[in-house]
């Protein structure tokens, strides 16, 4: 982009919005092995007549060391690189296998990545999961990438979400001791508070049974909590996922940040006692207006103002929940992350209008929300209702199909997409399933490699570089070599624009290459693995192949997958 800024400040070309400026070289449709619509932008933006900028741009590129030739089509550049550059990029791959690939964007920044943050009532379920697994992602590609990062779990353990729980549990243990008592329509039935209340009742007997103070109502909600996080964090470690911080509502309020945080909106002028329009979704009339305490949201990035208090002059959830962003403001992150369920998108302007107004910063917070996730079994959506009780968990779905289908399929499509998940399909092991397919790739390229050291053919970078040449790779070996050398810049893709799923499909696209390329040795001899009358080639072949295995495994750890030797 120092081109375009150089075009810019010497009155050659008028501004330019670099983000309509695209670099392809990942995809089936480019033409050259990197392809821009760099020429196409920016001729409709020269302002001065006599200027070939094709030719500027030709005369520039072509004295970059590596770049072979170019070509313009239609207004895209395409540049070819030389392939001994390639070849030498392959060494390098495995000189610099440990701390491959070494992008630091990041330059150290501090970020918080809160996800998850299910209420602490029930055990993680479907709904939950997208949003653990890609944050969980998310996290390991900023690590990757020169981020600080830490991962953390918002407990909202105070309001009346959590006194229904406390009486649920009060009452399944009640029901242990032949008490008549049920369960009211909007208490919890599941299944889960049962075993709680066993344990409950292994350890206290029957010493709640007739007390109805407040020291049991607290008792059995506190309970309820602990053993629901102990739980969560039990779950969420089976597949893979594990925070560094459990930050409470009830600590926050605790802290009274809440006035803490009301005087620095006083003194920016945000804060006011007002009456708000009866909102839209209300049908009732006996709806009244009233006066509360109000954040202006609207005079920054909301549609309207919101309350900090409700009727009972009680805090509202959105006045914790700013608490406990002020909070996390006041640990001085560079940026924080949080990653939402879809059914809170209307939920996004006044909480970054909350953030802005302490950090005057429009990047510094920012919302990543995930799509819902239907089940499918046997050609039939799964229907759930946690209300009910019978939805399905995140260990349910564990038992099923294990981890890595898991971890692989939530993050395989872009989040703030609506997702399938085929619980039959995805423990299939065909080409049809990804996973499969992918680790299969994996394990086939360590296969050749070991058979190749049975026969004692083994690349050494000190005694075999000098024997490598560009005349023993394929054309159908360069495809797969130049996408391996694209991963870098895939996973810095990835990192800028928080999309972990770009991840899968770089997998599906070099894993196909890899199979179809392993089936073709099937008929033509020369395109085999293994020659044991040409070494050098043989070699030559392992050398790119170790760095397949070399991207394959930093692609695999960042999903949080396996990486099976053999399969």
């Amino acid at each position: 982009m120092n081109y375009l800024d150089n075009l810019i400040e010497n009155n050659i070309a008028s501004d330019i919005n670099k983000k309509n400026i695209s670099l392809d070289y990942i995809s089936k449709n480019k033409k050259g092995h990197i392809s821009s619509n760099f020429l196409l932008i920016i001729k409709k933006k020269i302002i001065i007549d006599n200027f070939d900028i094709e030719s500027d741009i030709k005369t520039k590129i072509k004295s970059i060391e590596f770049v072979d030739y170019i070509s313009v089509d239609k207004g895209f550049i395409n540049i070819f690189i030389k392939k001994k550059y390639l070849l030498n990029q392959l060494i390098d791959i495995l000189n610099n296998e440990k701390n491959y690939p070494n992008i630091k964007i990041g330059n150290n920044k501090n970020i918080n990545i809160e996800f998850v943050s299910a209420n602490p009532t029930g055990p993680i379920h479907v709904a939950h999961i997208r949003g653990a697994v890609f944050g969980d992602v998310l996290t390991n590609i900023l690590k990757k990438t020169g981020f600080n990062i830490t991962k953390e779990y918002y407990v909202n353990d105070a309001g009346s979400q959590i006194e229904i729980l406390g009486n649920s549990l009060f009452k399944r243990y009640c029901q242990l001791f032949n008490v008549d008592i049920e369960i009211d329509d909007n208490e919890y039935p599941g299944e889960y508070l049962i075993d709680i209340a066993r344990k409950l009742a292994e350890k206290d007997k029957d010493k709640w049974i007739d007390n109805n103070s407040k020291e049991r109502k607290n008792y059995f909600e506190n309970y309820s909590i602990k053993i629901l996080i102990e739980c969560i964090k039990d779950d969420l470690k089976l597949i893979g996922i594990e925070f560094d911080q459990f930050s409470y509502e009830s600590h926050i309020v605790e802290k009274n940040l809440i006035e803490k945080l009301f005087k620095i909106l006083e003194k920016n002028n945000l804060i006011y006692e007002g009456v708000l329009e009866k909102p839209k979704s209300d049908d009732s009339d006996d709806w009244e207006p009233r006066k509360q305490l109000l954040f202006k949201s609207s005079k920054l990035f909301d549609n309207q103002d919101r309350a900090f208090q409700k009727s009972d002059k009680s805090w509202t959830y959105f006045a914790n929940d700013s608490a406990y962003h002020y909070d996390k403001f006041l640990r001085n992150y560079d940026k924080l992350i949080n990653i939402w369920g879809s059914d809170h998108i209307g939920y996004i302007s006044r909480m970054k209008s909350l953030v802005y107004s302490l950090s005057n910063n429009e990047n510094y917070f920012n919302v990543l929300t995930c799509q819902i996730v239907r089940l499918i079994k046997n050609n039939q959506i799964v229907k759930m209702s946690k209300r009910e009780g019978n939805f399905v968990t995140l260990r349910d779905l564990y038992n099923s199909v294990g981890k890595d289908a898991l971890r692989y399929f939530m993050v395989s499509t872009k989040n703030e997409t609506a997702m399938d998940f085929d619980l039959d399909k995805v423990i299939e092991k065909n080409k049809d399933n990804p996973v499969f397919y992918c680790q299969y790739a994996f394990a086939r390229a360590s296969s050749v490699i070991n058979k190749a050291k049975d026969l004692n053919i083994i690349y050494s970078h000190e005694k075999d570089k000098k024997y490598l040449s560009i005349n023993y790779i394929s054309e159908k070996e360069w495809d797969i070599i130049l996408k391996l050398l694209a991963y870098q810049y895939l996973l810095l893709q990835c990192s800028i624009n928080h999309e972990p799923h770009r991840i899968t499909n770089y997998l599906e696209d070099l894993a196909s290459l890899f199979h179809t390329f392993w089936n073709m040795g099937n008929a033509e001899k020369s395109l085999r693995f293994i020659d044991e009358e040409n070494i050098n080639i043989t070699k030559t072949k392992i050398l790119w192949l170790q760095c397949f295995k070399v991207v394959f495994k930093n692609a695999f750890e960042i999903i949080g997958i396996e990486a099976p030797e053999n399969m």
